[in-house]
């Protein structure tokens, strides 16, 4: 089978505590507004949960476990809420069956996606842990896990995108700053991408540059 759940152009549905394996889509959305995705399992998929065009959306408390490319892929999504849910051990696959070219073993892929909600969830164990492009703004992300990814974040825009809501940020597994007042707070902001990194993610072939002899 292609996808283990597929809605096209279908509103107010509900789906809950499915289990979906060895498939190429776990749960899949196109065109769809008004859905709710609860307590479900992905697992050995080509990509968790594929949800594209679509809007107002609730995916809460699920989980992918060994997906290849993407744990969760979020595609033109708009006024929705990412929340409760863990993705884990998410590694680069074949590349051309991925929604998206350039598929990396992302946890969280944000494309084109805006005005979303992203809170309390948990990406761990994954090549890259959240990338945000082509437009992705004014999302919330904030009371995140980001745990032990090969690559904790990546996100190039003209926009600096807040990772934090009245204080409350998200965790990450690599912080190297202080907490000098004990109140369970970074003192410091968690600085994920230097020039460099912003360089090769808008040039990539500079990293070949990088690597030949001078």
């Amino acid at each position: 089978a292609r996808d283990g759940i597929y809605i096209d152009t279908s509103n107010g549905n509900h789906l809950e505590g499915n289990v979906l394996e060895d498939l190429r889509y776990g749960v899949h959305y196109m065109f769809a507004n008004d859905n709710r995705v609860i307590g479900n399992v992905t697992r050995r998929t080509r990509t968790g949960y594929a949800l594209m065009q679509s809007r107002k959306l609730e995916v809460i408390g699920n989980r992918s476990e060994q997906d290849e490319n993407y744990g969760i892929l979020m595609n033109y999504i708009t006024y929705s809420t990412i929340r409760d849910n863990q993705v884990s051990d998410v590694r680069s696959g074949s590349t051309g069956d991925s929604m998206i070219s350039g598929a990396e073993g992302k946890a969280l892929f944000i494309y084109n996606s805006l005005f979303n909600s992203i809170e309390n969830n948990r990406f761990e164990h994954s090549a890259l842990g959240i990338h945000l492009t082509a437009g992705s703004e004014d999302n919330r992300i904030v009371g995140n896990a980001f745990v032990g990814n090969q690559q904790q974040v990546k996100y190039v825009a003209n926009r600096t995108q807040e990772w934090s809501i009245a204080g409350r940020g998200n965790y990450w597994s690599d912080y190297l700053g202080w907490d000098r007042n004990d109140d369970g707070l970074g003192d410091v902001a968690y600085e994920p991408n230097d020039n460099v990194d912003r360089l090769l993610w808008l040039y990539p072939q500079v990293r070949l540059l990088m690597n030949s002899p001078t």
